[in-house]
């Protein structure tokens, strides 16, 4: 794996942060294809630029200031392991929220991403590219 994907995936989601959803945007295929970790209560794929701007409308609609930032990045070979953490508060309960999400982006050409697969842990994302914390 390059040092440009790892950049494309770091740029990426300091666009997330900064620009939400239309930030990340152009970070991704037209035809991108995302997974959202398996206990998303939602939709578990989402497809296209509409696909990514459905999930984080989503998560924007669960979650009060909701953040992201990266923690690490690491090569998984022809993918880029991004370890992540998602915090704010809950609308519902109104309770403060931390979470780490693994994410392994797949499939990375001419800077952008077209597979994004998210993980309820950060060590189920280094497992999937056989990676280990």
């Amino acid at each position: 794996m390059s040092q440009e994907n790892l950049e494309v995936v770091r740029d990426g989601v300091a666009a997330l942060a900064e620009q939400r959803a239309e930030g990340v945007i152009p970070y991704f295929t037209e035809d991108v294809v995302i997974y959202s970790i398996p206990d998303w209560p939602d939709d578990p794929e989402y497809h296209g630029h509409d696909g990514v701007r459905r999930l984080f409308r989503q998560w924007a609609e669960n979650f009060d200031e909701f953040r992201l930032e990266l923690r690490e990045l690491h090569d998984g070979g022809d993918s880029v392991v991004g370890l992540l953490e998602i915090s704010g508060e809950t609308k519902s309960a109104v309770l403060p929220m931390r979470m780490e999400v693994g994410a392994v982006y797949s499939g990375i050409a001419d800077g952008r991403v077209a597979g994004l697969r998210l993980f309820s842990t950060w060590s189920a994302a280094l497992e999937a590219v056989g990676l280990s914390d």
